[in-house]
């Protein structure tokens, strides 16, 4: 590595990779422009007239979760990255909405800038030789667990990291996703979640969807196209 890229480092994939200078320690942070697209995207929707407060808490809180979930392996510290400025800009503009008062104001902020913790370089390496091609879905299954944090993760320890509807183990390219027993998405009980494949997730829904009266089913019986021969057309 040149000199130049060992100072002033390189952007990949959203992070922006570099040696600090002092202690010749590696270092990432969020890349300048990723940053600058996450802000312009934040302030569209803060600043969007057309969009309601509680609209604007919707389509915002999934926006810098997943942004901060993304970068949680960087270093984060600071006013930049903690996101502090956005908040701030978005409580005052909450503030201005008649409906809202202060206390509203500050606990929809709450929603839309969750706490997430970050861990610097704190990645997930893999054992040894391992290989997702050396037929280990055990290992695989249990290592790509870890990826997931919060719910998720203690139900799929709970689970011994397997599908909770099928009992297959999750492979790499499997999402896990969290289903809620009784339908109540306000249940978090450990005993009202499993972790599942998301197309066990689909066919546990569409199976509902079914039982439903208001479910209208297809007509699959085979059309019989009408025997014209006797009236002599063709």
């Amino acid at each position: 590595m040149n000199d130049y890229a060992s100072t002033d480092g390189f952007d990949f994939l959203g992070w922006h990779f570099y040696v600090q200078k002092s202690n010749g320690k590696f270092k990432s942070t969020p890349s300048v422009e990723n940053f600058k697209a996450f802000r312009t995207k934040v302030k569209h929707i803060v600043n969007n007239s057309n969009y309601g407060a509680s609209t604007k808490v919707s389509k915002l809180a999934p926006i810098v979760r997943g942004w901060r979930n993304y970068h949680k392996y960087c270093k984060m510290d600071g006013s930049r990255f903690s996101l502090w400025n956005l908040a701030h800009r978005t409580f005052k503009t909450f503030l201005k909405t008649k409906t809202i008062n202060r206390y509203q104001a500050e606990e929809k902020v709450k929603i839309v800038f969750p706490s997430v913790g970050y861990s610097e370089n704190s990645f997930n390496n893999v054992k040894g030789d391992k290989s997702p091609f050396d037929g280990d879905i055990n290992y695989w299954s249990k290592r790509n667990s870890i990826l997931y944090d919060g719910y998720t993760a203690r139900t799929l320890r709970k689970q011994s990291h397997s599908c909770g509807h099928c009992g297959l183990k999750f492979l790499d390219n499997e999402k896990v996703e969290l289903h809620h027993i009784d339908n109540n998405h306000n249940n978090w009980k450990a005993n009202n979640l499993l972790a599942i494949h998301s197309s066990c997730h689909h066919y546990i829904h569409m199976s509902k969807s079914r039982k439903d009266p208001g479910f209208r089913k297809l007509d699959t019986r085979k059309r019989v196209r009408p025997d014209f021969t006797e009236r002599g057309e063709r």
